[in-house]
């Protein structure tokens, strides 16, 4: 399957300004190339459609995932236990820097393999429980 994905670059820290248009192999080895930076952010969606789109904020190894159904549902993907509701961890996001509660934070394997999934095809709902914002 064909997606559409942008990231930023670990060396500048910058969000590329265009798309890239790859197969499901492309994403995932630029994906694991800004995992080895040890923080990021990455945009992925089915070529096809504009959405779903997936957005996967990390550093070090935790993550943060959000589902956009449209412009207006935005969800997060409820978190794997691996970090107390109790405790935050900040990871980047577009606008910088934020703060997200454990409640929703994975572990970075955890999301990484719900980004393979997603781009194999598998729907959004079938990659874990997401939250409405």
């Amino acid at each position: 399957m064909d997606v559409a994905w942008t990231a930023i670059d670990p060396e500048s820290g910058d969000l590329a300004s265009t798309e890239t248009r790859s197969d499901a192999d492309g994403c995932m080895s630029r994906l694991q190339h800004v995992l080895r930076a040890g923080e990021g952010y990455t945009e992925v969606r089915r070529a096809e459609a504009d959405y779903p789109l997936l957005t996967f904020s990390f550093r070090g190894n935790y993550g943060v995932m959000h589902l956009f159904e449209s412009p207006d549902d935005c969800r997060l993907l409820r978190g794997d236990g691996g970090l107390p509701a109790t405790r935050t961890v900040d990871v980047p996001v577009l606008e910088g820097d934020c703060a997200f509660s454990g409640d929703f934070v994975s572990s970075v394997a955890k999301a990484t393999a719900a980004i393979a999934a997603f781009i194999d095809g598998a729907p959004a709902e079938r990659l874990g429980e997401w939250v409405r914002l």
